[in-house]
């Protein structure tokens, strides 16, 4: 099992175009969410190698399955396996392109099945899509850590915070970064704010001050700007503006998701301004762009707090916007670019069985082949 999961790890380079679907299906009395999800077996039974990953999770009535892979072979997989009788309530709830795997560690006819105690269905309906696609961020975001905690080299990384940490509140000290941490943005953001959480339950605590708190942070933000920072794209494939609260103080986590966000092919603009008014007009400049008001990656905010307030403005002032909450409770900071393309690349629960997989297969063949941002509308 451990060779064929490193096999996968190698199945292509870190920047590869990727496509990924996110399926949602119901539980039948003859296929219970407990006898696995339904796709998983036909996989298995595919001819050749696909090179697929993915992970599945049963859910109370039904099911969800995160699939990624070369855009030629996943449409190719799925078009084998979409006239299976298991499929017929099946829908698909997103799709998109990406650049990187999220479960390369786990070949898709491998992966173990999780569990999970939520619902799909309102009565006998799916629930809104808005709350479907709210519960695949935060399953796969739980998925995605575990996948992550099970590479030797990122669970190293995490026992390293509490010495890195030390070093930052040591004025004698000269610590450094990691080299993993150093030397891959995706490592280096769940390093730091491992590293954030620290400093915060020392804090609560009454084993920090806000002199030395401020210190750590000072040195850390250092540390992160000799490391270096990715550019804009050249050819953005979307826009998002991140907004940071009045009176909040915490910016280490603004510019990591900015990272992140530029890395994964977007444009970021980042909002600093004292007043409501103020990042209303720099709202306005960037029509369409989606926002995220930026939150603490220390501890939790409270529910009112302000980045809950700003939300809320922001919400009754541009209700035409997608505006999103960040923070800590939104999720892990290292997966908000993957929660964003979940929303962006939203397919509309089409039915599986509803889709020309054959003709996808080609359409993906021929975006495969060409210059990254071809036909940029098709697959987001």
């Amino acid at each position: 099992m451990a060779a064929t999961r490193d096999a996968m790890e190698h199945l292509s380079p870190e920047r590869q175009r990727l496509l990924r679907l996110v399926l949602t299906g119901r539980a039948s009395a003859a296929d219970p969410p407990s006898a696995g999800a339904p796709i998983r077996p036909d996989l298995a039974a595919l001819p050749g190698d696909f090179a697929l990953s993915g992970a599945g999770v049963a859910v109370s009535d039904g099911w969800l399955h995160w699939i990624e892979g070369p855009g030629p072979q996943l449409c190719a997989a799925m078009g084998q396996i979409a006239a299976d009788p298991r499929l017929a309530r099946a829908r698909l709830l997103s799709v998109g392109w990406t650049d990187r795997r999220r479960f390369g560690r786990w070949p898709l006819r491998q992966a173990a099945l999780h569990h999970h105690a939520a619902q799909l269905l309102s009565g006998t309906s799916w629930r809104p899509e808005a709350d479907l696609l709210a519960l695949a961020q935060r399953v796969f975001d739980d998925l995605a850590q575990d996948h992550a905690l099970g590479s030797f080299a990122q669970s190293d990384l995490l026992r390293r915070v509490p010495d890195f940490v030390e070093g930052l509140l040591d004025c004698d000290a000269e610590p450094v970064l990691p080299v993993l941490a150093r030397d891959d943005l995706q490592a280096r953001v769940g390093f730091v704010e491992a590293c954030l959480q620290r400093l915060g339950q020392m804090q609560e605590a009454a084993a920090l001050g806000l002199a030395e708190v401020a210190l750590a942070q000072t040195r850390l933000n250092s540390l992160l700007q000799r490391a270096g920072r990715p550019s804009q794209p050249l050819d953005p494939r979307g826009r998002v503006c991140l907004v940071l609260p009045p009176g909040e103080t915490e910016m280490i986590g603004t510019i990591l998701k900015a990272d992140l966000l530029r890395l994964a092919g977007l444009s970021v603009r980042v909002i600093l301004e004292p007043a409501i008014e103020a990042i209303l007009a720099g709202l306005r400049d960037e029509a369409g762009a989606v926002v995220i008001v930026t939150g603490p990656r220390m501890r939790d905010e409270a529910a009112d707090g302000r980045s809950a307030q700003l939300v809320a403005q922001l919400r009754q002032a541009l209700p035409d916007r997608l505006i999103l909450r960040g923070g800590l409770a939104s999720g892990p900071l290292a997966d908000c670019a993957e929660r964003l393309a979940l929303l962006r690349h939203r397919a509309g629960l089409a039915p599986v069985q509803g889709i020309d997989w054959a003709a996808m297969a080609s359409l993906a063949t021929l975006i495969d082949a060409g210059p990254q941002g071809a036909m940029p509308g098709l697959f987001a």
